[in-house]
């Protein structure tokens, strides 16, 4: 029975230990992304926001806006309103033929081509 408990008492801190070194590497990969986004936004400019947006939604127009065949005249970007902040830049515009929505391009700047995007209903539907 003795032999039981410390078995048990070792699997316990053996899981303990694993679990701590996951959560210690979970920890380290965000505060080097965020070191990273922090340091190339210093350098990130509004064309180079604006031009890696439009790339990803001429490639995923399809997909992302169920629009195909989407050109560069068909993708309004907002110039005016792109913003670079500490960690990311995030870029509106709208769809031709789309009024109703709003788009925002999102991505971290030490990783621009990985862009995410939210939309904003201008209208009630």
């Amino acid at each position: 029975m003795r032999n039981f408990f410390k078995v048990a008492v070792i699997s316990v801190l053996v899981l303990a230990l694993l679990i701590s070194v996951v959560i210690m590497w979970y920890w380290l990969d965000a505060r080097a992304s965020f070191q990273s986004d922090t340091y190339a936004c210093r350098t990130v400019t509004t064309e180079q926001a604006t031009a890696a947006v439009m790339k990803n939604v001429l490639l995923n127009g399809e997909r992302l806006f169920s629009r195909p065949y989407l050109t560069q005249k068909d993708v309004l970007i907002e110039e005016g309103q792109v913003q670079i902040g500490h960690t990311g830049t995030l870029v509106p515009f709208m769809i031709e033929g789309v009024y109703d929505r709003r788009y925002f391009g999102m991505a971290g700047c030490a990783s621009l081509n990985a862009v995410e995007y939210a939309t904003e209903y201008l209208r009630e539907l």
